[in-house]
């Protein structure tokens, strides 16, 4: 939904087409082959934003390798992106593909990953930005009525608590206000929601806002409570995505947002933005300073590998 924004904002006269992982991937990637036959030299290619450079999830990195190859004469970019391999194997194979093309925008969604692209991704153009939700931050104003906790926790691989410590958690802070638990995935079917995200992500960033505090454990789950303008007390996961997400926003958010190192410690950071008084409005900082920006960096025709 941001990239397809972003796109018509800054591509006006282009027709942008959203094609989502599986499709492309069914049957050989037999549609990346009908693209590859119908291209034409003003046409370009972005990848999305996300958890995609790794080997956690083969699906969309088996789909950045496939377009890479396919495309070598295209310019592609690769929107920012967290990255890290468990197997020496798969960072191998991926190194060597993406390093072939010479065209390719590699888009670091944190310094950690920004660091290992430099080790892995040597040929490739290497930008280190932020994700491209946080463009939303600014975008919406409510006016709602604030009360309760929501802990938005996810419940996959890179969990890195227990049902007990949540559970605990969770009565701890129901002495502060009441509480209520959710995860950011939602039921529906990737039909469904390319139909209407829009009004899928409104109603999610809408509920948001109608808490005075957010304590998510997934880096989105941090970015929607922003966009909600409701304060933020991010704890981490299975790796360094959240800890070195945090690190993008400034002074304006510091109040807004904390990264919470010790789970033992939550309880007091919940006490101090329940005694802090706030305007529950957030700037656009992030979609002026980096992606009003963005179309200027990737179009320059020369570059240096950075």
């Amino acid at each position: 939904y941001c990239l397809e924004n972003w796109s018509k904002c800054q591509f006006p006269g282009y027709n942008i087409k959203i094609i989502d992982s599986l499709i492309c991937s069914l049957h050989q990637y037999s549609l990346l082959h009908v693209i590859r036959k119908k291209i034409n030299s003003q046409d370009k290619i972005f990848l999305h934003s996300g958890y995609h450079t790794t080997d956690l999830y083969m699906l969309e990195e088996n789909l950045q390798r496939m377009v890479i190859r396919l495309f070598p004469e295209k310019r592609i970019i690769i929107f920012p992106q967290t990255i890290y391999y468990q197997l020496e194997k798969e960072q191998r194979i991926s190194s060597e593909i993406y390093n072939s093309h010479s065209r390719l925008t590699l888009m670091c969604r944190d310094d950690i990953s920004y660091e290992k692209a430099q080790m892995i991704f040597q040929k490739c153009r290497l930008l280190k930005y932020p994700d491209i939700v946080t463009s939303m931050i600014g975008q919406y104003k409510y006016n709602t009525e604030r009360k309760g906790i929501l802990l938005c926790f996810r419940n996959d691989k890179e969990s890195a608590y227990s049902k007990e410590q949540i559970e605990k958690l969770q009565k701890t802070l129901q002495r502060i206000d009441q509480v209520e638990l959710v995860d950011t995935n939602i039921d529906l079917s990737v039909y469904k929601i390319a139909r209407r995200r829009k009004e899928i992500l409104e109603s999610i960033w809408s509920k948001y806002a109608s808490y005075r505090l957010i304590i998510p454990d997934r880096y989105h789950g941090t970015i929607f409570a922003l966009i909600a303008n409701t304060p933020v007390l991010v704890l981490g996961s299975t790796d360094h995505k959240l800890r070195s997400g945090v690190k993008w926003f400034p002074k304006e958010f510091e109040e807004y947002v904390r990264f919470v190192e010790d789970f033992s410690a939550i309880k007091k950071e919940v006490q101090r933005v329940y005694d802090t008084d706030f305007t529950y409005i957030l700037p656009a900082y992030f979609k002026e300073n980096y992606y009003d920006k963005l179309k200027g960096i990737i179009e320059e025709e020369d570059y240096e590998i950075m």
